[in-house]
């Protein structure tokens, strides 16, 4: 027993030795000043010492009655060193900065005034000084309030705006759709999105050696466009996930727009508060307005506008479209930056208008890569570039107006003709009718025309397709989401019509990946089976089978081993490994500009080749037939025989 009691007796001594020992760490309140003849104080401001490993920084700030309202508070390094317990070096003698005694919610710190007499009262000349400081436990207590959002600590990303923004500057004509023509800030400027409140604050390359001026002001997150900035809404426009307009209206009723970067904060303020995000350094000279300024000279406001919208353009595509980070991986990077720069400085010098430096730009894509980025200018400028590239049916065949057919051949050899898999010229119905009458036929041999077929549904496309169809899946597809603002905002529109489809859990996954990166939409197994319903199949292509009638060809490609082959002349257009498009208005025109949000996994090889669009595996040799219509033409006779060739 007594041996026991001994054991309680040495383990208290040694915690109570361990409390008289330990040095403050964490955030402290000054609760009370003690002089040296004993008297006890309270004071009329608000002191802090935040104590960590490295530095002890005190906070201060000047106490209101209204709890909630925003407030300034400053952070400074006055005692230029961590806080360490010293013991009780001296009562009355000047030993400096004495930490006396510690526990584990308060400690005592005695320094001695010898810096003159700045408030007699409460810190008398000449004397030690005892300032007491308590631990911080409230939650709700101002400091600690702060403190949280400067740290970021316990983010519950609720809102995707919690983080750190830099300030690009005001813009110039206080339009909030715009991230161009900036007035540039003098200062780096910070401001943090906490949880339910909000930090701002002026870099200082010499914090913590000099002081640190804040603004704290708690919020409201109303949506992911407006904030509630203590009673005080403010409007937010994403130009993307990493840069933002505020919008606030001034005391006059006026709007104040002003740009803002994704950042991390500044080396120095991360030393002390953490965080690994570096501060945001991409190039933001081509949004300011000293910097056109210097590179272009005074401009009028129409070569302003220009210049704008060929740069919206170019921001648009860059983040947006779903190739673009794939051609950056295959090696244009360089190529790219070449072209882009090159039809810029062709509009500033006047050798191109708008529309022809925008068409200019996204026909590169066009031409080599991908059908579906193209757009539409009032000058029917890129329309033109589009006829020089493909070939003008109207003239090579003269009646080029294919029809919906659905007949024989011969007496072993179907032909569907379909035009279009929109749903209206024929229907879904009308196919699926045709399908059946396919099936009863007993024919061997089945012809599918897709001519002309612009696209549309991949279901109708696929109905005649699977039946000349020998395997499963020979090879894994993978197609891919390009995560971004402007893609997302479409694609919650498609949820909203489509609840419960696999859009949800796309949108869901976006909203966790990285801005600009490629999630998965959709994938298919290698394996399966399906049975053939002929002894063989033809797929007839031209220039203009495009998009969905263009998965014929790749479905037929990846489930057919012996059954299917594809005839033509000439390429399909070349948009089926890209799809699910968005078309945006460019800023200061009428031109519109379309781009794929999705992307299979095949385009990696096929951009490679610059030559979009799939080949026919059977080259037919004969001219253009002189009519498309609903006739049997010349083409189908010579691949109905070709078929029966063993």
């Amino acid at each position: 027993m007594k041996k026991t009691i001994l054991t309680i007796i040495i383990a208290l001594v040694a915690l109570t030795g361990q409390a008289q020992t330990q040095n403050p760490k964490g955030l402290y309140k000054l609760t009370e000043i003690v002089h040296q003849d004993g008297k006890h104080l309270e004071a009329h401001f608000r002191q802090y010492k935040y104590c960590l490993e490295d530095v002890t920084l005190m906070f201060s700030y000047a106490p209101s009655p209204f709890v909630s309202a925003p407030f300034d508070f400053s952070i400074s390094n006055p005692d230029s060193k961590p806080l360490r317990l010293t013991g009780e070096l001296s009562k009355t003698e000047n030993k400096g900065i004495q930490v006396i005694s510690t526990s584990d919610s308060t400690f005592t710190l005695r320094w001695f005034n010898d810096r003159g007499a700045f408030d007699e009262h409460l810190f008398p000349s000449n004397t030690n000084i005892d300032e007491v400081y308590e631990l911080v436990k409230d939650s709700t207590d101002r400091i600690q309030r702060a403190l949280n959002v400067l740290t970021m600590k316990n983010l519950k990303k609720e809102n995707r705006l919690q983080g750190a923004w830099k300030l690009r500057g005001r813009q110039k004509d206080n339009i909030s759709t715009s991230q161009y023509w900036i007035d540039r800030s003098e200062k780096d400027q910070y401001l943090i999105f906490g949880n339910n409140g909000t930090v701002s604050f002026t870099a200082n390359e010499k914090f913590p050696n000099a002081n640190l001026s804040c603004h704290y002001a708690p919020c409201k997150y109303l949506s992911n466009h407006a904030v509630d900035l203590y009673e005080r809404t403010c409007l937010i426009n994403w130009f993307d996930y990493k840069t933002i307009s505020l919008t606030t209206i001034d005391d006059e009723g006026r709007p104040f727009v002003t740009v803002w970067d994704r950042s991390g904060l500044p080396e120095n303020f991360r030393k002390v508060f953490g965080g690994s995000q570096a501060p945001m350094t991409k190039d933001l000279s081509r949004f300011m307005n000293d910097e056109f300024e210097k590179r272009y000279g005074t401009q009028p406001d129409s070569i302003r506008k220009a210049y704008e919208t060929y740069n919206y353009a170019v921001d648009m595509n860059e983040k947006n479209n779903a190739i673009f980070p794939v051609l950056m991986k295959c090696g244009f990077e360089a190529e790219y930056k070449a072209m882009k720069n090159a039809y810029l400085e062709e509009l500033m010098s006047g050798k191109k208008n708008i529309d022809e430096a925008v068409a200019d730009y996204v026909f590169w894509f066009y031409k080599n890569f991908d059908r579906h980025t193209n757009c539409s200018t009032p000058t029917y400028t890129f329309g033109k570039l589009q006829q020089e590239l493909h070939p003008d049916y109207s003239k090579l065949i003269g009646n080029y107006a294919p029809e919906p057919v659905a007949c024989l051949v011969d007496k072993e050899t179907y032909l569907l003709r379909l035009p279009s898999c929109e749903g209206d010229v024929p229907t879904e119905e009308w196919v699926e009718k045709k399908a059946e009458e396919f099936l009863q036929s007993g024919c061997k041999y089945l012809i599918l025309d897709l001519r002309g077929n612009g696209g549309g549904s991949d279901h109708i496309s696929l109905i005649f397709t699977k039946f000349m169809c020998d395997s499963g899946n020979m090879n894994d597809e993978d197609y891919f989401y390009r995560v971004s603002t402007e893609n997302d905002k479409r694609l919650a529109m498609v949820c909203e019509t489509a609840p419960g489809d696999f859009f949800d859990r796309v949108l869901e996954e976006s909203k966790t990946a990285d801005d600009g990166s490629l999630i998965n939409w959709i994938s298919f197994r290698k394996g399966g089976e399906m049975k053939p319903r002929v002894r063989k199949g033809a797929i007839i292509i031209d220039a203009y089978t495009a998009s969905a009638a263009e998965t014929p060809v790749r479905f037929a490609h990846n489930h057919s081993k012996t059954h299917a082959k594809v005839y033509g002349r000439d390429n399909t257009l070349g948009c089926e490994q890209t799809g699910n498009c968005h078309e945006i208005r460019l800023p200061h025109s009428h031109i519109t500009m379309r781009y794929p949000t999705t992307v299979d996994d095949i385009f990696e090889h096929q951009c490679r080749l610059r030559n979009p669009g799939y080949k026919p595996d059977v080259i037919i040799p004969l001219p253009y037939p002189k009519q498309l219509t609903d006739n049997i033409d010349p083409w189908v006779l010579w691949v109905a025989k070709d078929l029966k060739k063993k």
